[in-house]
């Protein structure tokens, strides 16, 4: 039966090119869910809110990820009812997007 070796997925994370490519799907990433938001109201605020940022943590040498630091991100991507009519805002989806 086969086994596989301890502390593996730490060596082949820190094999050369492995934080490069990582990163560079991170980015990819980003783009697509930038894409996404360009037709929202608030695209702009939004967009420029779309960062590739390194996980933090020491065990996190190689992790990238994409955040979205807009105030309003939840209620943008997944929607929410509006406060003066009351009626339900679709949501733009855009992380799902990235996610394709």
């Amino acid at each position: 039966m086969a086994s596989v070796k301890r502390g593996l997925g730490k060596r082949l994370a820190n094999l050369p090119g492995v934080n490069d490519a990582v990163h560079e799907e991170a980015i990819r990433r980003s783009f697509k869910v930038r894409s996404a938001a360009s037709g929202h109201i608030l695209s702009g605020e939004f967009q420029r809110s779309i960062k590739v940022v390194k996980a933090s943590g020491p065990h996190r040498r190689q992790d990238w990820l994409v955040a979205i630091t807009h105030p309003w991100a939840i209620s943008i991507n997944w929607g929410h009812i509006d406060s003066k009519s009351g009626r339900p805002v679709r949501g733009i989806h855009a992380i799902e997007k990235g996610l394709e």
